[in-house]
């Protein structure tokens, strides 16, 4: 990380694998992913971690995704991976970066975590609501550091699709207490990597089972330290 916040003064995104690589270091669980460079990879990966797998473009600067056609789903054979290669790296060009290779994760809701840095406040994590859903109803909630158990419960339950977590209309019960983890997960790396601008886990899919991230963005950019004080005034 330190070569790149040398080599870019005004901040970068860092690549897939960097970015995967940090949240692990916090215990933040990511979605198996793996980086790969043409078509003949992704399809030899694709068939070690297990078909049907998700082919994504790895640009770090790519936003939306699967607008840009940077996301393919339910891959079911090795011809299908390298067809959907070929076919985004046409479509986006350098901007594509290579791909990454995931498993199909178990259905859920789609949730997202992220932080952000205030002038004045320093870094605050955001949930809200997830997937393409996201910036369309704006269903999100902040919080300044520090964080604690009871302030990620009541964050999550200040949503408005909140109720999706928790058997709303016989969906299955989510386990939300995963989800309230990785919060505080991500609250402790905002703090243990001061140089971390901006953080994007979306989705983060909720299930029966656990919260896992599928899709992961991180900007490094210096700092100069926060302001001591700024936090005296919560």
């Amino acid at each position: 990380m330190r070569q790149l916040l040398d080599e870019n003064p005004d901040g970068a995104w860092v690549d897939a694998n960097t970015a995967v690589a940090l949240m692990e270091s916090h215990g933040i669980k990511v979605a198996k992913t793996v980086q790969v460079r043409d078509a003949e990879d992704a399809a030899r990966v694709a068939v070690e971690i297990g078909l049907p797998v998700v082919l994504k473009a790895a640009g770090g600067e790519l936003v939306h995704k699967t607008e840009l056609g940077g996301v393919r789903l339910n891959l079911r054979t090795p011809e299908e991976v390298r067809v959907a290669f070929e076919e985004m790296s046409r479509a986006l060009g350098e901007s594509m970066g290579g791909a990454i290779v995931q498993p199909m994760v178990e259905p859920g809701v789609e949730t997202a975590i992220g932080v952000v840095v205030d002038p004045t406040f320093g870094p605050l994590v955001m949930v809200g609501l997830g997937g393409v859903a996201s910036d369309l109803l704006a269903d999100r909630a902040f919080h300044m550091l520090p964080m604690t158990v009871d302030d990620a419960r009541r964050q999550i339950r200040s949503l408005r699709a909140a109720p999706l977590l928790f058997g709303y209309r016989n969906t299955p019960l989510c386990d939300v207490e995963a989800l309230e983890e990785m919060m505080l997960r991500v609250a402790q790396l905002a703090v243990n990597v001061p140089e971390m601008s901006e953080l994007d886990l979306n989705p983060v899919t909720v299930s029966a089972s656990g919260a896992v991230a599928v899709d992961v963005k991180v900007r490094l950019r210096p700092t100069a330290g926060a302001d001591p004080l700024a936090r005296r005034l919560r």
